[in-house]
């Protein structure tokens, strides 16, 4: 228990930064949303109230076909609740012109933590998440303001839009309230390891030195608070030459060219390929780069001090590599995965 121990003051005793625009409350009412001990305070956002009206409305536009240009695609159609919400094993997600995406379809959940959301972090609040797919010619190649057109069309959803936010006008806005709501919702926090950290099972002993190695290696200088993530953009040394400029593609600034969001690795053994192009089928791949292809790259513009550090760390052993893997895989929530709130209502 000793490791278990270690793991809390590793992960919990540092908190992600907390964005202006929101309120941190742990008194909400639980049965709408709840989160275990070990996660940081819920994030409520003022001008949004949770209510499982509005959540549920959410569910529903997030499965519904009517937010595509043809009727043919929702956003769980990249987004697989037994995959983690990410899109099937598939290194780029199509969209409804049947053209590929430039980037690998990233998770949903725990959402509500970040305020800096996608690979570029081009979105900073989950409200303006919601409506880029809607617009990307990539993806479902519409207008908000034509799906709110067909919503008005269909009688049950003014029923939820009234239930949810007091009267039965359909808008943009309530669109993407709708949608934050049940992306807020949408917690991971009941894995393995979370289990063990409340002390209701025990961790196995290629778990817990898998969490060692994990350590050892710095992979916790990024994937770091009980969120498995640090919110901050890196270059972590991928290429040479930068081809996606990430980070600096959004904010036009030079020195973050080629840097992206570090992803969470809570339910990373279900999240393949890796990366944020992708290129990555499975988890040994990931590790065997940055346990000694880092140092190839070491040349890459903007490339973040802690990849340079990793470079010139020793090898990892196969029977370390083994146990890394079954603690990354102890973090697979399949309460997540599984849970009927988060599922498709149309099937």
């Amino acid at each position: 228990m000793l490791v278990i121990g270690a793991m809390s003051l590793v992960l919990v005793s540092c908190k992600p930064d907390e964005p202006d625009i929101i309120i941190k409350k742990t008194n909400v009412d639980t049965s709408i949303i709840s989160v275990s001990s070990e996660m940081p305070p819920l994030i409520i956002f003022p001008d949004n109230k949770l209510s499982k009206a509005g959540i549920e409305l959410g569910r529903f536009l997030f499965y519904d076909k009517l937010l595509s240009e043809d009727n043919t695609m929702s956003c769980g159609s990249c987004h697989n609740q037994a995959m983690a919400f990410t899109d099937n094993n598939k290194k780029f997600s199509e969209g409804t012109q049947k053209k590929l995406g430039n980037r690998n379809a990233m998770p949903t959940f725990n959402l509500m933590w970040f305020d800096s959301l996608f690979w570029d972090s081009r979105a900073s609040r989950l409200n303006q998440l919601a409506l880029m797919p809607i617009k990307n010619p990539l993806e479902l190649n519409t207008t908000p303001e034509a799906v709110i057109a067909k919503l008005k069309l269909v009688p049950d959803y003014r029923m939820k839009f009234k239930n949810a936010f007091g009267d039965d006008s359909i808008t943009t806005q309530r669109l993407a309230f709708a949608l934050e709501q049940f992306l807020v919702s949408m917690v991971s926090d009941n894995s393995r390891f979370d289990k063990a950290k409340r002390g209701e099972i025990k961790s196995t002993l290629e778990e817990e030195r898998g969490f060692e190695v994990a350590s050892q290696k710095g992979c916790f200088n990024c994937h770091k608070t009980s969120l498995f993530t640090d919110n901050l953009s890196h270059n972590t040394g991928l290429d040479l030459s930068i081809t996606d400029k990430g980070l600096g593609g959004f904010t036009g600034k030079y020195n973050q060219e080629g840097k992206f969001k570090t992803p969470s690795l809570r339910n990373v053994a279900l999240t393949a390929p890796y990366m944020h192009d992708g290129r990555f089928e499975t988890l040994e791949k990931v590790i065997e780069f940055y346990d000694h292809e880092v140092i190839d790259n070491l040349g890459a513009r903007n490339i973040s001090f802690e990849f340079i550090e990793q470079g010139t760390r020793n090898r990892i052993s196969p029977s370390d590599t083994k146990a890394l893997i079954a603690f990354l895989h102890s973090l697979t929530d399949i309460n997540l995965v599984t849970n009927p709130k988060f599922s498709d209502p149309f099937k």
